[in-house]
């Protein structure tokens, strides 16, 4: 059956071209059978395009449809949720392209473009993502113009008028971010907990963090107060406290939190009683990526003013909300510190002594015949363990994988191994004497931006390392990877890594692998920066941030003045955009037919012959004609060709008279 509607070629293209940009974004995300519904779908639509096939029949669309929606629930499981919802909207998009039969229903695939467009941006809210999304609105809206426009219009034109309407949207976009109320970001839609989740986890076992460490993905950026940033080796962000150990595998403790100190009484936590801190007071920002976690990353000991920000028991930052989006909060530490120093509670030193029976028999007899052997010494037995760990061990990448008694393997056999491996032996060897000890999780070091002057913490610098507890002293950091690899904790992963390991860190095209190179260095850092400052001034445009702008801008804040700001804006944008349509209509009357003409009277008045104001085309010609005679019959076809193309509309004429006035 012929259809009521049928698309010109080149929307039937643009249509098609933008259903597969949309989609693009969304494919390690969506169930490998939506990607083939949507090829089977374009192939059918094509056919009958081609009149070869015709419209599916109702019981054949039902069927589609009843198969989509129990694959959707047999991959996700529910049906309520941002992925399932957005596969949903997805599953729709493409299966309307089997029953567009009008111009009606071509508009409302179009309409849909525009919501799952919108969508790209509840996954990543990235510069590049923006300039993708963006792009994919030209290619809609060009779809949509092309839906008006004649068949012969070129594609280059229905893509230059969508262009020129969506930039002038610009202007009135920016004035309508900068002046809106910031009720949050419309994007900071929670993601699935069970398969967002990145970097650090909420336990750790031998294996975890060397897997980890091949991802140079980015966890957060700092941003340094008055730009001044700690040693390297003072880099330490704590995120996580594992307590509990089953013999492999260490977890979180239950650790009961307090509030966090007001900016008024943040000198009060000189006086805390568990914590006492002195020396130099830094401040700086984080940018943080999404985990779906509740913790923060901070330099110890950590204080924030931010509302939904707390410090727990075990010197810890948390979020009362599991971080769903990108988020930014403000933090102060100082570096040096002294935590619980008079006395542990009995509950937590038998929890950081506990070992479990039946595991690592023989790291437990070697720990009790070496503190005797020190005089149970506390001081003397943990310099002992360390020493050890110097004489013949080796930091990699790949350590071999360990059984049921890890921390024997590990010490007394294989000697080879990653952060986390050192940690939980020492941790291990430590509470085999008695002395309660811990492991830290979260990472270490990072990479300085000098072009923006930020720092950026990738996955690569995840850590691990163990917390000692002495009296009188407190808590104290031992890192027993500074005793076999120096170099990871003052200069980062790359230099403590050999030289085969170094590639395991960075993707096969990640600039990080060229990075040796100073132009693709620099180039990396460039776009971090930009990065960085599209995150810190567009993503990060808060409510006082804008406050503070518009101060700037108007003094004081009164809604007569919001609205006098809009309406002057406004008008500016619509001047703007009214001499930019006047200037393009001038450009506009003189046609593609008219050019060629004009470069034809360039080429007569090089030999003399100057047109005269107002003179007709065909008198003119036969002007020309009389005087150069040996030019007549070219300067009849070209007149001939302009006047037919002219008032007659006679397309094929144009080409003819392109080559009359180039050859």
């Amino acid at each position: 059956m012929t259809p009521y509607f049928q698309l010109s070629r080149a929307s039937f293209v643009w249509l098609l071209v933008s259903q597969l940009l949309l989609i693009v974004p969304h494919l390690g995300r969506l169930p490998i059978w939506v990607i083939a519904a949507w090829s089977v779908a374009v192939v059918w639509r094509v056919q009958i395009y081609r009149g070869i096939w015709g419209f599916p029949k109702s019981w054949v669309k039902a069927t589609l449809l009843l198969v989509c929606v129990i694959g959707l629930g047999a991959s996700f499981r529910k049906f309520y949720g941002l992925e399932p919802m957005v596969a949903l909207l997805i599953t729709m998009f493409i299966l309307k392209l089997l029953e567009m039969s009008s111009k009606r229903d071509a508009l409302l695939i179009i309409y849909l473009g525009y919501f799952v467009v919108a969508t790209e941006l509840l996954f990543y809210q990235s510069m590049l993502a923006t300039i993708y999304v963006f792009f994919c609105v030209i290619l809609l809206t060009t779809t949509l113009l092309s839906l008006y426009q004649s068949a012969h219009t070129r594609p280059a034109i229905s893509f230059r008028y969508a262009a020129t309407m969506v930039f002038q949207s610009v202007p009135l976009m920016f004035v309508l971010f900068i002046t809106m109320p910031r009720v949050g970001s419309i994007w900071a839609v929670p993601q699935p907990t069970n398969t967002a989740k990145t970097g650090v986890s909420d336990s750790m076992a031998p294996g975890d963090f060397s897997n980890l460490a091949q991802s140079n993905a980015t966890a957060f950026k700092v941003k340094f107060e008055n730009e001044v940033i700690p040693l390297n080796s003072d880099l330490y962000w704590r995120g996580l406290v594992f307590s509990d150990f089953d013999g492999r595998r260490w977890e979180l403790g239950g650790i009961s939190s307090y509030p966090v100190p007001t900016r008024q009484s943040a000198s009060a936590t000189r006086d805390e009683p568990l914590l006492q801190a002195d020396g130099k007071l830094i401040r700086y920002n984080v940018i943080m990526e999404p985990t779906q976690q509740h913790w923060l990353y901070a330099i110890p000991t950590a204080r924030s003013n931010e509302e939904a920000v707390r410090v727990t028991g075990d010197n810890r930052l948390v979020r009362r909300k599991p971080i769903g989006t990108r988020i930014s909060y403000s933090v102060e530490s100082y570096l040096n510190f002294a935590f619980q120093m008079d006395s542990l509670p009995s509950h937590i030193r038998r929890r950081n002594t506990y070992l479990p029976d039946g595991f690592n028999a023989e790291s437990i007899a070697t720990a009790h015949q070496w503190l005797n052997e020190v005089g149970n010494d506390e001081r003397a037995y943990m310099q002992k363990v360390l020493n050890y760990f110097r004489s013949d061990f080796v930091y990699t990448l790949s350590p071999p994988l360990l059984g049921q008694h890890s921390v024997d393997e590990f010490m007394w056999k294989t000697r080879r191994g990653f952060c986390e491996h050192f940690a939980s032996s020492f941790t291990v060897m430590m509470r085999a004497a008695g002395i309660p000890a811990r492991v830290v999780a979260g990472y270490q070091g990072g990479k300085w931006n000098p072009l923006e002057n930020f720092l950026r913490v990738s996955q690569a610098d995840a850590h691990a390392w163990s917390e000692v507890w002495f009296e009188g002293e407190g808590w104290v950091r031992v890192d027993p990877t500074a005793w076999v690899a120096p170099n990871r904790i003052e200069s980062g992963i790359d230099a403590a890594l050999s030289v085969d390991e170094v590639p395991l860190l960075t993707g096969t095209l990640s600039l990080e692998r060229f990075s040796h190179l100073s132009f693709i260095n620099n180039l990396k850092l460039r776009l971090e920066a930009i990065e960085y400052q599209w995150q810190s001034t567009v993503m990060g445009y808060n409510q006082e941030q804008q406050t503070a702008f518009l101060r700037r801008l108007l003094g004081d804040i009164t809604p007569m003045r919001i609205a006098l700001l809009l309406i002057g804006s406004g008008a500016v944008i619509l001047a703007a955009i009214g001499v930019s349509l006047l200037i393009s209509m001038r450009q506009q009357r003189m046609t593609l037919a008219d050019k060629y003409y004009h470069k034809f009277l360039k080429r007569l008045s090089t030999l003399g012959i100057e047109r005269g104001k107002g003179e007709p085309p065909r008198t003119f010609a036969r002007r020309s004609m009389s005087a150069l005679p040996d030019q007549a019959d070219w300067i009849e076809q070209v007149s001939t060709a302009y006047e037919t193309y002219t008032y007659q509309n006679d397309a094929a004429q144009l080409e003819v008279l392109r080559s009359l006035v180039n050859r």
